[in-house]
């Protein structure tokens, strides 16, 4: 199927406008990834499924996209549908003690809407940037909690078995880590299941998340949140600073002087600069404590040299285990 077909047969499905060649970076928070070769943003949850059905039965590759945090988009760009849920997956319900959103949903709004309705809980989600639905697929955490403590349900799209909802013990939820990463699932939306509270004590829980990350994180700037997983009971950040790589750059990219395991794109950092710099950031580390940091970031598209890849590739010899960090 050519490209013009591709394109007219979107279009017929009534999703939105369908786009070429968007650069992605328009897309990611860290303001760097090539074209996407084609670009839908499907306005309703019944629109997201529409076209998720249409290219899995023409076996046209896809990604989903929310607000882009936590990716690193190669340079090359993705040969796919990138379908959008900003728009189409943005509903917020309450039903005390219940909370059910869209995966579009950003967690700084869902943690607002619960503070307002007095619900506890997803006060730790205040300082995570990203939607509900990157948060669901990397367990995402912060000030001592993750999702893993408030979900309790998951609408998924089922390539094999079409919108079903599985119970939060079927995501597999572990330490930035869920059976999203590893099936062809798509969140579409999570009922959560949080606790009543004063909203006043609340939101002066989420004044001091936001204030710590006012001060310990570079806010404002291009980045895709922690680069590395922290290799517990160790800190990535505090292994990355001790070995003095806070202001290394590759170009634009640069080692955040505020917090060591944020990279900052300055400008024009492409792809390349970060992966660069992340393996020199990791050898480095290796030699001196012996640790070996493994991505938090995801690697989206192909690798280097244009070979198709996974992120894990790029860090481990398949099905060999571990690479020397220093390879």
């Amino acid at each position: 199927m050519d490209a013009s077909q591709i394109i007219d047969q979107l279009g017929a499905l009534d999703i939105g406008a369908v786009r070429q060649d968007e650069p992605l970076r328009r897309h990611t928070s860290f303001k760097i990834g090539g074209p996407a070769k084609f670009f839908v943003e499907p306005e309703s949850q019944s629109a997201v499924v529409r076209a998720l059905n249409w290219v899995r039965d023409h076996h046209i590759p896809y990604f989903i996209i929310g607000q882009g945090t936590n990716i690193l988009v190669s340079d090359q760009g993705l040969d796919a549908v990138v379908i959008s849920t900003a728009r189409g997956l943005k509903s917020i319900e309450v039903e005390a003690p219940y909370l059910s959103a869209g995966s579009g949903v950003l967690l700084t709004k869902l943690a607002h809407t619960a503070a307002r309705a007095g619900l506890t809980g997803l006060e730790f989600a205040i300082s995570i940037p990203g939607t509900l639905g990157g948060a669901l697929v990397m367990n995402a955490g912060a000030h001592g909690s993750s999702m893993v403590a408030v979900v309790e349900r998951v609408t998924v799209w089922d390539p094999f078995h079409g919108v079903r909802e599985i119970p939060a013990s079927e995501a597999e939820f572990e330490y930035r880590k869920s059976r999203f990463q590893k099936t062809p699932w798509i969140a579409l939306d999570a009922r959560l299941k949080l606790s009543p509270e004063d909203p006043v004590k609340i939101r002066e829980t989420m004044s001091h998340h936001m204030a710590y990350r006012l001060q310990s994180q570079p806010v404002g700037e291009a980045n895709a949140g922690s680069i590395f997983k922290n290799p517990l009971p160790e800190f990535a950040g505090r292994l990355i600073e001790s070995i003095g790589a806070k202001g290394w750059r590759e170009n634009d990219a640069e080692v955040s002087s505020l917090h060591a395991n944020f990279i900052i794109n300055r400008g024009g950092a492409k792809a390349i600069d970060v992966l660069r710099l992340m393996r020199r950031i990791r050898c480095v580390v290796y030699q001196a404590t012996g640790v070996i940091l493994r991505p938090e970031v995801r690697w989206i598209g192909p690798g280097e040299g244009g070979t198709n890849t996974t992120w894990d590739n790029l860090w481990y010899a398949e099905g060999e285990g571990l690479r020397e960090p220093c390879e």
